[in-house]
């Protein structure tokens, strides 16, 4: 097995922090993706996948139009470096119950990976 290289999504797509929740499902809804990088003042602040519009945004009833994604992102960015294998990443996927990983090229991000990418890029069909 190869490193994920080839199996994570470039470019990655980002958007400020203050831009609404609303923004953000309109955004990945437009580029087929399911995580977002989160960018401030000074690069990128954090990351928003779906399961945190579900769990911080629908859960708790706010309301996607005027709610700011600097109040339901993760902040922690947990990252893998593109040599790794797709084992590593699924092994750190799994210790931290995370659906997407930011990849790393000399320690700057060059691409998003997800569990799904993980399966469907990896599986070979007959």
């Amino acid at each position: 097995m190869g490193t994920i290289q080839s199996q994570m999504t470039t470019p990655v797509t980002s958007i400020n922090s203050e831009a609404t929740a609303q923004e953000a499902a309109q955004l990945m809804k437009e580029k087929d993706i399911g995580s977002l990088l989160v960018k401030g003042c000074q690069g990128y602040v954090g990351i928003l996948a779906e399961r945190d519009l579900v769990y911080r945004l629908v859960s708790e009833g706010l309301d996607p139009r005027t709610t700011p994604l600097s109040s339901i992102m993760e902040e922690s960015i947990l990252s893998i470096d593109l040599n790794a294998s797709a084992s590593e990443a699924g092994s750190l996927m799994h210790e931290y119950n995370i659906s997407h990983l930011a990849v790393t090229e000399n320690e700057e991000i060059a691409g998003i990976l997800s569990v799904k990418d993980l399966v469907h890029k990896n599986k070979t069909f007959a």
